[in-house]
């Protein structure tokens, strides 16, 4: 009795690390980084090539992934602005998207249509939520 006992503590040990050591993989990384590209910047940029370098836990529902990737432009800066310009809607909105996309200008200059950069190290935060990991930055 006691050998049973011994054994389905084992299993149900097993089975609660696999369950615990759920952590997210290059393709989940490349989704959650370019939905939030797509949030901020519709239609602008494309994620390939995320390779997860590195990744750490504290706890079970935060996670630490060192990642590279690159970024590669489907709009010129010029045509995506023009594009925020058009469209209806709030004026502090297009503002606010406007100075997110000049913060992207800066740090890879004036961009055009297929323009593609390589990010050679980001950290990104996740959380783990009712749905699954998420971004926290």
């Amino acid at each position: 009795m006691m050998k049973i006992i011994s054994i389905l503590t084992a299993i149900l040990l097993a089975v609660t690390l696999t369950a615990c050591s759920d952590t997210p993989g290059d393709s989940k990384l490349k989704q959650l980084l370019q939905q939030q590209y797509d949030a901020k910047f519709e239609g602008l940029v494309e994620i390939n090539g995320l390779k997860k370098l590195n990744g750490w836990s504290d706890n079970d529902s935060h996670y630490s992934a060192e990642v590279a990737y690159n970024i590669v432009f489907k709009k010129s800066f010029k045509a995506f602005m023009d594009e925020q310009t058009e469209r209806p809607g709030n004026p502090l909105e297009k503002m606010a998207t406007g100075m997110s996309a000049g913060m992207l200008k800066l740090q890879y200059g004036d961009f055009k249509a297929g323009d593609e950069y390589q990010v050679k190290q980001q950290t990104l935060t996740l959380r783990m939520a009712d749905n699954g990991w998420m971004l926290t930055n």
